[in-house]
């Protein structure tokens, strides 16, 4: 079959243009898919990374709420001794 080729003066298989640019296009559809999931895994990362920052912002948020009510508390309590001292 390659003497006919050779006789007919067609370019061998690997050297023909369109096989060529259609395996680079292959190639090329295979590193974007490629470069789209690693996107997507960092995107989910950073959604994950968020979620857990929020989720600590949540928790601080609580303790202070906490604080503040302890403070409050303490606040009155000092109070009432100082009235109970006639300071």
């Amino acid at each position: 079959m390659q003497n006919n080729r050779k006789k007919n003066n067609e370019p061998p298989i690997d050297n023909n243009p369109l096989i060529q640019a259609a395996s680079l296009e292959v190639l090329a559809g295979l590193l974007a898919t490629l470069a789209e999931g690693i996107s997507t895994f960092a995107s989910a990362l950073a959604l994950q990374e968020a979620q857990q920052q929020a989720s600590n912002y949540s928790q601080n948020n609580v303790d202070l709420q906490e604080v503040h009510e302890q403070l409050l508390y303490l606040t009155k309590e000092v109070k009432k001794i100082s009235k109970a001292l006639n300071l």
